[in-house]
Formats: C-alpha cells, sequence, structure tokens
C-alpha cells in the first residue's frame, strides 16, 4: 500500500481508542454520523486502497462479538490530496451503519475497539470499555505502540 504503512504478515491485531470527533460528537452532543478513523500508518491492516482513485472504498466484512450476524462495512481511503488539484485530505475512514451500530451509543468515546484480522476481507471486533477487565492492559499497549495517536498494530494479544 502505501510507504508509511507498516508491513508484516504477523500483524493480526488492530487496536484504536474511539475519539468523540469520530463518533460524531460535536461540543460535547452527538450531531453528525460515526465512522472510525484508521491510522495511515494501519492502512495494510486492510484491503488494499489505490491513492490514484479518487475516494478509493472497499467493503469489509466484520462480525462484532456481540452479534452472530456480519456487517459490511465501507472502508473509504479520501486522497484527493493525491489527485485532484487544490485537496487536502489524505485519511482512512470506516463508515458505521445499522448492521453494526443500530443505535447511536454501541460505540462510545474512549472504547477500545480490538480488530482480529481472519482474510484479506474478514475482521472480528472486540470493544473493551473503559470499565471492562484488561481495558488498561489495552490502553497501555496503544500508548506504548509504535503508531502514533490512538492506535496499534500487534502480532499477538
Amino acid at each position: 500500500m502505501q510507504n508509511h504503512s507498516i508491513q508484516s504478515s504477523q500483524i493480526r491485531f488492530y487496536l484504536k481508542k474511539l475519539t468523540p470527533n469520530e463518533l460524531g460528537y460535536r461540543k460535547g452532543k452527538l450531531t453528525t454520523g460515526q465512522m472510525f478513523f484508521v491510522s495511515k500508518f494501519a492502512a495494510d491492516f486492510f484491503p488494499h486502497l489505490s491513492r490514484e482513485i479518487n475516494n478509493d472504498c472497499v467493503t469489509i466484512r466484520v462480525k462484532t462479538d456481540s452479534s452472530d450476524c456480519i456487517a459490511y462495512l465501507n472502508l473509504v481511503y479520501h486522497n484527493d490530496k493525491h489527485n485532484t488539484s487544490g485537496g487536502s485530505r489524505d485519511e482512512y475512514r470506516i463508515y458505521l451503519n445499522t448492521d453494526i451500530a443500530p443505535h447511536s451509543h454501541v460505540f462510545e468515546p474512549h472504547d477500545i475497539l480490538i480488530f482480529e484480522r481472519i482474510e484479506t476481507d474478514f475482521y472480528i471486533l472486540n470493544v473493551s470499555k473503559p470499565e471492562s477487565d484488561g481495558y488498561e492492559k489495552l490502553s497501555q499497549k496503544i500508548a506504548t505502540n509504535k503508531l502514533r495517536g490512538n492506535h496499534a498494530l500487534l502480532d499477538s494479544l
């Protein structure tokens, strides 16, 4: 994918601590749609998206720990910085839908997402809430990982 991405066939887990912004909170109130930001440095954890195709996207399959259903989510590379005159966006997002978030409080700020890659486009998603056992351990893994921000790539938990 991109040169700035971490490449490893050993990477099985992507951890992401959620922020109010990506979950649609503005000035403390839920006002917009929800999505997950994906670190550019973790882009290779997900299927390849082209820098040359404006807003390239792919559907990924995600099964949560709380449902037997598979959600089909859009992973979009907003990349007009690389292919449009005057473009400024260079970010990856996974857009949520009602299959994975039937109401707007399924995911909350500070929750930690644990994506486990099963196949190239299939993931198991577990969520650790701040009050959950093991939350502090996951938070430490994020804090000490080489990725900056609220992200971590790991070969094991």
